[in-house]
Order: structure tokens, then C-alpha cells, then sequence
């Protein structure tokens, strides 16, 4: 016999699933019809091409429709389904339930394919004659990341996951009687909640972009796969060239929004920590930024086809793999960013090899077929180019092959291990590739295309090369942190790359007012600057002078014990925790800094407040404080702090013992002795009513100096409730409590509390130049954009030609 459920709000899950199958069907007929319009074979191409446009239309509607369906249970709360029980609880605020939609596997795959869905339109509407190619792979990629919504199981297995799936047809709850009862959903009083990692106002922008970044990405792959499918190797570049500009700032700016976050809300203790992840994101930022340099030659020259192509394919194919680092579970006891094993692996790995496999035949199918280049002049601008795209797909190939370890372990069996240290063994390598394109990106802004003039080219250099090498030498004299070669390489590079865009910017500005190449060269500049200066000068000021012991997992070099009240010195700084609050959520510590005025009293410079956000099912989030100067921040955080255990008598008390205690029985407490000497009964009201008492302990304390302390704490009953008069002891630190009374006659519970040393333990690190750091990936930015905006321009007046 079924069972009827009570409560449940079926029709969304119902909509829901529907618009999903109904969207994985007709975007399978819309690569078909797409297909056949663009294939030679196939007769009556427009015909096919409006069949294709209006299946695409269709399938949009239905991604849209899921979208929405799952929007409205996560806001609404209806915990009878499994993705909302998961992400969202009673006390999640509006913008956080929202951002829940992106926040697990099955909506942020969603949310994927909405990207890609308008990007589709607008391809519909603005790719002219490149529509059914184009679309052609747009909507085979949307067939592949529908098809892991599809959730349908045939026993073990499973093709996608549902995320309208209910929370008792889950498998691991198909065995749970809990669910047997058709009132079930009553009892479901609150959901899991969101991670509170994420509960950051950075989730509402990091993983959004990212998408759309993931999703930009597949415009200029759609773009070049229809380039070599039409055997039209040049023609494709141009309406490329805005999309491709357009994913490198989507995807860069992902990447910058998850450095930001990771800054200011995590303890990594910095903007980069080369997590798999991470890195994961940065190779295909890289593989597009060598594809789109690339892109430039082939159009402006005519050659350099095959890179130019195998670097756009390999964007997007990163992409993919990326995805499946994050989502097959193989990083998971690497990175904080992967979700767990859910069988989702094998189904990314199938999507990555239709697409490396089709991509990759097209290519070498058409080898033979692109046109050959003549003997290259080395002092051009498209041979450094090309050396530099070269130079990027390097370090992208070191990064991915590092992070892919725990990968090939998996998949040859082999046992080697990750580096200890990521983050030393990342910037060992990383940092030469970093030098040589500083270099290039300012050697290449003065060599023109084709032949060039020596002369004219070490006149117009000279400037840039004096100011980077005279301010490199100055700032390695004065700066011992800088003394390292590899580090003066790095500045003098980074320098050299921001003079030369700046003196493009302002000495040829007839030639450069309006392109966003040279705004994006002065940003990486900066950003490069930014990184060498901030990063060097790295310092760790909490080292311990409290004297007490913290525990081996403390280092004394790193770390401070705090006592609140107690001033202690912290590099230029005395520092002294004040106490704290609790918000209902976090608790929040007062730290305050510290300088010492003219008649050696201290004055407060400012207060950080670090804090520990509360989560008893998925752990406690320790939340970074920085104060933000001019030339540096200040970054602070909780590495330890002793909360308050649930029903201490106060925050300063800790339960030490809990004791069952009969009339004139003695204990022992250390070396003191308590005596149960009394009970006493009253009844304030007069009534006699037992449920409005006051039962009052009286109890003796003699201490080994012969020191008797009598005590009386209650246990009072009002009203059916329970009140708990403590007593304490001040003179021996302790406080207790007459917890219940027992079955067994004249008996009682008795709890004891200790006072406890209010202190944290804290990790303070000075940041010097980071604001430059925030600047350069706003000028970045722009110049990205202006990049676009530009190459669209270019792009819509060649059209109006035609």
C-alpha cells in the first residue's frame, strides 16, 4: 500500500524534473537541426536552421522553468527535497538562500547551463552567417551538462543527480523508517543550513562570475571548432575576438573575486594559496590568454593557425577539467573548494572526451590544410607574441600536471606525493615565468608588426628600461627583503611592464587612446609589482611573548597567547585582548593595538576584531579581521580560543565534575573535603504546591588550611520551569551547582565549575602594499573591457559592411 504523504509540495519538484528532460531533448534536436543546416549534405539549410533556433528557444524556456522551480523551493524552505534539506535552513538569510541555489553540485551546474542558455541567445541573434555551426557545438555541450541533471537510476547506477530529488526517495533514506511516516515533513523542524564557509558576502559574486566565465569560454571554442569545421581558418578570429576578451575577463575576474574571498574571510593568510582548485581555475584563464595573443597573429599575419586553435580548444577542455577536480571528489582531502565522491566523475570524464576527441580530430584533420609560414624575423611583434603564448601554456602545464597528482596516482596506481609545501614549491616555479613575461609584455608594446627598426625601437625603450632598472636597484638597496635575485628579477620585470604601458599610454597616445591592450599591460604590471612587493615583505609579527606554553600545534614564532586585561609587545605594536561578544552566531574578539605615547602610556591605534562563526554540524569557521592602512594591512586571526561550553554558569566557568551526593556524605575536591551537610525545602507562595519550590543545598568546603566555606546553592521550580541559584567560591575558583535532585532519599546532583583564564591565541600578519594589489585588478579589469568594447566595435562594423 502507498503511503500518502502530508505536506509535501509536489508540483515544483514535478515542473522541475519535467523542464529538464524536456531541456536535454531539445537541445539534442537542436544540435541536430543545427547540424544538418550547417552540413552540405543536408538540403534546405534554412529550413533546418529555424528548426534549430526554435529548439534552442524551447530549451531555454525549460532551463529557465528549472531554474525557477528550484529557486522557489530553496526560498520557500520545502525540506521534503533533498538539495534545499541540504543547503538551506530556518535562519538563512534571503541572500544567502539565494545564493544556495549555485551553492551544490546539482545548482551550480544549473546555473552553468543558464549561462551558457544566453549566451546561446545571443548568439542566435548576432552570429549572422557563423549561427549553425556555432550552435551546433553550443547545444551539444548543453546536451552533456543537462544530461547530469537528468538524475535517472537503473539500479546502481546513476545518469546525473535530480536537484529536485526528495529528501526520502535519497538512497541513503530508501531504508530509513523515519520516512515511513506520512507526516514525516512535520517533524522536519529545520534543514542542514549552507556551509559556513560560504556564508560570505563573496558567495553572491565569486562562484556567479565563475560560471560565467566557465560559460563565456565555450563562445570562442564554439567559434574555433566552426573554423575548422568550414575549413575558414581566418574568418572565424574576428567575430571571435570580443567573445575571447570578453571569457578572459569573466574568468579572470572569478578568479580575482575568489583571491579576494580567500583574503578576507579565510586563514590562509593571504590572497593565493595555490589550492588544486585554485589552480585548477587559473590554467584555462591561462590557455585563453595565450589563445587570444595568438588569435591577434593569426589575424593580423595569416599564420600561426594550429597554436591559435589547439590553445582555444585547450581552454575550454581545461575547463571541463577543472569541473571534474572539483566535482569527482579525487581532491577532496586536498582542497577546501571540492565536493565530495557522488559518483559524478565518470560522467564529467565522458563529457571531456567527446569534446577533446571531436575538437582534436577537426584539428589534425585540417593540419596539412593551414597555410604555411615563410622564415620568421625573430624581431617582430608576432614572434614575441608567439614566444609568449608559449610561455604561459608552459607554466599552465607546470601548475595542472602538479595539481593532477593525486589524479594520476588514482589512475596508474602510483604513490607520488603532493609537495609539503605548496605554496614555496608553486612560487619556485612559477616565479621565472612570471619574470619572463614582465619582460615580454614590456618588450612587445615597442615591436610593431613585421619589420622593424632597431634603432627606433632601443630609443623608445630606453626610458622604460632606466626608470624599471634605477628604481629596481634603489628599492633592492634599501629593502633587504628584496636583496634575493630572484626577487630583483621579479621587480625589475614587473617595473619594466608598467613604465612601458604607461609610456604608451601617455608618450603614443594617438596610438593607443581607445584600446584596452596597454590599460590591461599596465594592470598585470601592477599586479606583478603588487605580488613581488607584497609577498616578499610577508611578516609575521604574533611571536609569543605571553611565556606560557601553547602546545606543539602552536608555533611560538607565529602565534600569541592573549590573557585578557594583559598587555604584551607584537612587533611595532603592544596588543591586548579586551574580551568578547556573541552575536547569536559569531563571537567576536576585541583586540586591541597598542603604541606607547610621550609619558609611556598606552594609546589605542586601532581594534581588530576577529571572530569564530558557530556551527555545530559542519564545525567552527575561524573569520580573519584586517585593518586596512594606505601601505599595508593588518591581518588578524583567532588560531585558538576555549569557548563557552552550553550551560556553564558564565563564560568564564568550565564544568570540571558532575557528582551524585548524600545527606553527610563527604567528597573529596582535591585536597579539600565538601560536606553534604543539609536540605532545606520551601514553598514561597505558602501553597505547598510542589511545582513552585525552592530546595536550598547547605554544604561546608574545608580547605587543607583548615578554611571552611559554607554554601547554599538552590534548585528552584516556578511555574513547571527549572531555576539554578549558583553559589561560588572565589578564593578557590569554583562555583557550584545544585543540578537535580535524585530518586535515592535525601541525594542530590551536584555540578561543579572551575574558573578559567579568559584568553585566545591569535596570528598577526602585516601585508605591506596590498591595496596596490586590489588596485591593478580593477585596471585589469577595465582595460579588459575596453578590450572588448573595442573588438565588438571593430566586429559590428564589419558586418554592417557586409
Amino acid at each position: 500500500m502507498d503511503i500518502q504523504y502530508v505536506g509535501e509540495h509536489l508540483f515544483w519538484g514535478y515542473a522541475g524534473r519535467f523542464a529538464l528532460f524536456m531541456a536535454f531533448f531539445s537541445a539534442l534536436f537542436a544540435a541536430w537541426s543545427y547540424y544538418r543546416s550547417s552540413s552540405k549534405t543536408f538540403p534546405d539549410s534554412l529550413h533546418w536552421r529555424g528548426l534549430g533556433r526554435k529548439a534552442f528557444w524551447l530549451h531555454s524556456a525549460m532551463v529557465g522553468l528549472a531554474a525557477f522551480a528550484l529557486l522557489f523551493i530553496l526560498l520557500n524552505r520545502y525540506y521534503e527535497y533533498r538539495y534545499v534539506w541540504i543547503q538551506v535552513e530556518n535562519a538563512l538569510p534571503l541572500s544567502y538562500r539565494i545564493a544556495s541555489f549555485w551553492a551544490g553540485q546539482e545548482g551550480s551546474l544549473l546555473f552553468w547551463a543558464c549561462c551558457q542558455v544566453v549566451f546561446g541567445l545571443v548568439l542566435i541573434r548576432f552570429a549572422r552567417n557563423w549561427e549553425a555551426s556555432v550552435m551546433t557545438v553550443f547545444a551539444f555541450s548543453q546536451v552533456f551538462l543537462i544530461s547530469m541533471l537528468l538524475g535517472i537510476r537503473f539500479g546502481a547506477f546513476s545518469l546525473g543527480l535530480d536537484p529536485f530529488l526528495l529528501l526520502r526517495m535519497a538512497p541513503e533514506n530508501l531504508d530509513n523508517h523515519f520516512f515511513h511516516n506520512p507526516q514525516y515533513l512535520a517533524l522536519i523542524t529545520d534543514g542542514n543550513g549552507l556551509n559556513p564557509l560560504l556564508r560570505n558576502f563573496w558567495m553572491l559574486s565569486h562562484p556567479p562570475v565563475t560560471f560565467v566565465g566557465y560559460a563565456a569560454v565555450l563562445v570562442p571554442f564554439s567559434y574555433a571548432l566552426a573554423g575548422l569545421w568550414k575549413r575558414q581558418f581566418h574568418a572565424w578570429i574576428r567575430p571571435a575576438l570580443p567573445w575571447t576578451n570578453l571569457a578572459v575577463l569573466f574568468l579572470g575576474a572569478g578568479i580575482l573575486l575568489g583571491g579576494v574571498w580567500a583574503y578576507e574571510s579565510l586563514t590562509f593568510g593571504g590572497f593565493w594559496a595555490w589550492d588544486p582548485i585554485e589552480n585548477a581555475s587559473l590554467v584555462p584563464w591561462l590557455m585563453l590568454v595565450a589563445g587570444l595573443h595568438l588569435m591577434l597573429v593569426s589575424h593580423k599575419k595569416k599564420h600561426a593557425f594550429f597554436p591559435a586553435f589547439l590553445f582555444i580548444i585547450l581552454s575550454l577542455i581545461f575547463v571541463i577539467y577543472a569541473t571534474y577536480l572539483t566535482r569527482s571528489g579525487v581532491l577532496s582531502e586536498t582542497s577546501v573548494h571540492s565536493f565530495g565522491r557522488d559518483g559524478m566523475g565518470w560522467h564529467i570524464l565522458i563529457y571531456l572526451s567527446a569534446f577533446l576527441i571531436l575538437s582534436l580530430s577537426l584539428l589534425f584533420a585540417n593540419y596539412r590544410r593551414f597555410p604555411s609560414r615563410g622564415n620568421e624575423e625573430v624581431f617582430t611583434r608576432e614572434f614575441w607574441l608567439f614566444v609568449g603564448a608559449l610561455v604561459l601554456v608552459l607554466s599552465a602545464f607546470q601548475i595542472i600536471f602538479s595539481t593532477s597528482i593525486p589524479v594520476m596516482n588514482r589512475v596508474f596506481g602510483s604513490h607520488m606525493a603532493p609537495p609539503a609545501d605548496v605554496v614555496a614549491y608553486y612560487n619556485k616555479w612559477q616565479l621565472p615565468f612570471a619574470v619572463v613575461v614582465g619582460l615580454l609584455m614590456g618588450v612587445t608594446q615597442f615591436i610593431g608588426w613585421g619589420h622593424n627598426s632597431t634603432k627606433r625601437f632601443f630609443r623608445q625603450i630606453s626610458l622604460s628600461l632606466i626608470l624599471a632598472f634605477g628604481l629596481a636597484l634603489v628599492s633592492g638597496s634599501f629593502i633587504s627583503d628584496l636583496r634575493r635575485p630572484d626577487y630583483l628579477l621579479m621587480l625589475f620585470a614587473s617595473l619594466f611592464a608598467l613604465f612601458s604601458s604607461l609610456d604608451m599610454l601617455l608618450r603614443f597616445r594617438g596610438k593607443w587612446l581607445g584600446s584596452g591592450a596597454a590599460v590591461t599591460h599596465l594592470g598585470m604590471g601592477m599586479f606583478l609589482l603588487a605580488v613581488v612587493l607584497t609577498f616578499s615583505q610577508k611578516t609575521t609579527i604574533s611571536e609569543n611573548t605571553s611565556g606560557y606554553f601553547m602546545g606543539e600545534n602552536f608555533s611560538p614564532n607565529e602565534n600569541l597567547l592573549l590573557i585578557r586585561g594583559e598587555i604584551l609587545p607584537m612587533g611595532e605594536y603592544h596588543v591586548s585582548y579586551a574580551g568578547r561578544e556573541f552575536d547569536g552566531e559569531r563571537y567576536h574578539y576585541q583586540i586591541d593595538f597598542l603604541r606607547t605615547g610621550k609619558q609611556g602610556h598606552f594609546y589605542r591605534v586601532f581594534t581588530a576584531y576577529p571572530s569564530i562563526l558557530l556551527n555545530q554540524r559542519m564545525g567552527n569557521v575561524y573569520e580573519p579581521y584586517a585593518r586596512v592602512h594606505p601601505l599595508k594591512d593588518v591581518f588578524t586571526y583567532v588560531t585558538f580560543a576555549e569557548l563557552p561550553e552550553p550551560g556553564s554558569p558564565s563564560e568564564d566557568y568550565a564544568l570540571i565534575d558532575e557528582v551524585v551526593i548524600s545527606l553527610n556524605e563527604t567528597l573529596m575536591l582535591g585536597n579539600n573535603k565538601l560536606v553534604f551537610k543539609d536540605i532545606r525545602t520551601e514553598f514561597p507562595d505558602g501553597s505547598g504546591d510542589p511545582g513552585n519550590a525552592r530546595i536550598t543545598a547547605v554544604l561546608e568546603i574545608l580547605t587543607h588550611y583548615n578554611e571552611t566555606y559554607e554554601l547554599q546553592p538552590s534548585f528552584i521550580l516556578k511555574d513547571g520551569m527549572v531555576i539554578h541559584e549558583d553559589v561560588g567560591v572565589r578564593d578557590l575558583d569554583l562555583k557550584f551547582r545544585f543540578q537535580g535532585v535524585s530518586d535515592e532519599p535525601y541525594t542530590i546532583f551536584l555540578n561543579i565549575y572551575e574558573a578559567r583564564p579568559d584568553f585566545v591565541i591569535i596570528k598577526t600578519v602585516i601585508f605591506p602594499y596590498i591595496n596596490l594589489l586590489w588596485i591593478s585588478m580593477v585596471v585589469i579589469s577595465a582595460g579588459l573591457w575596453m578590450a572588448y568594447r573595442d573588438r565588438r566595435r571593430l566586429a559590428a562594423k564589419t558586418n554592417n559592411k557586409r
